[in-house]
């Protein structure tokens, strides 16, 4: 992003590195005399679903690097590299972005929008509910139905469902959570507002298959739902 914008990224010997994160160890002078001069009247607000910092256990490359593909040797690297990015840019630019809540976000694209713009980072869902008025929706509400293509130990770190059901955890409303896939840490939901979660697959199947039959799913699963809803 960085880059695109005008500035650039430069190793000891005045190179420009290519993009992405795996040339970041070589990381020497950020140059942002370049950079777009529009930018420096403008005020940047991000909507960032997760809140992981740059580095470390809970940053970009161990946390997202494997859901990319990414080996545990690559995640490695990625996250020394970010390291390395993040100490140039405290350095040469005077902001220290490395365990900024959401600095990790994409990739670490929060920690380029904190740094290089001056970026204020707001939780996506937050936004969300704030621009649909859902805290006025719950008023008279006896259950809240949401969903999530996945969801799994991360969905804690400021995820939609996240942010939906710790309100309605405030407000004593029981939430199902209609999910494709139930991962990895997903019960520590049920301490944030979910009452219960159930994956709509029923067989095991591609992801392109899932995907063709997610409405068909996603109705069946609603109709037995309600079908021990109407027990009570």
């Amino acid at each position: 992003m960085f880059q695109a914008l005008g500035g650039r990224l430069l190793d000891k010997d005045g190179n420009e590195l290519s993009y992405g994160g795996g040339s970041l160890d070589r990381l020497h002078t950020i140059d942002i005399s370049s950079l777009d001069p529009r930018l420096a009247n403008i005020t940047v607000e991000v909507a960032c679903d997760v809140n992981n910092p740059l580095t470390g256990q809970n940053g970009a490359s161990y946390v997202f690097g494997p859901q990319k593909g990414a080996t545990p040797e690559m995640v490695e690297r990625l996250d020394q590299n970010l390291k390395h990015y993040a100490k140039i840019i405290k350095e040469q630019l005077g902001k220290d972005v490395d365990q900024i809540p959401g600095a990790g976000a994409a990739g670490g694209l929060g920690a380029g929008l904190i740094a290089f713009l001056s970026a204020k980072l707001i939780k996506g869902v937050e936004l969300v509910i704030q621009h649909t008025k859902l805290e006025q929706h719950m008023k008279g509400v006896d259950y809240i139905i949401t969903g999530e293509g996945r969801i799994d130990g991360q969905t804690v770190f400021g995820k939609t469902i996240f942010g939906i059901s710790s309100l309605a955890k405030t407000k004593n409303i029981p939430v199902i959570a209609l999910v494709g896939c139930i991962g990895v840490g997903a019960e520590a939901m049920f301490e944030h507002g979910v009452t219960a979660m159930f994956s709509i697959l029923s067989v095991s199947c591609t992801v392109e298959t899932a995907l063709r039959m997610g409405k068909e799913n996603l109705v069946k699963t609603s109709e037995n739902i309600a079908r021990v809803l109407k027990l009570k």
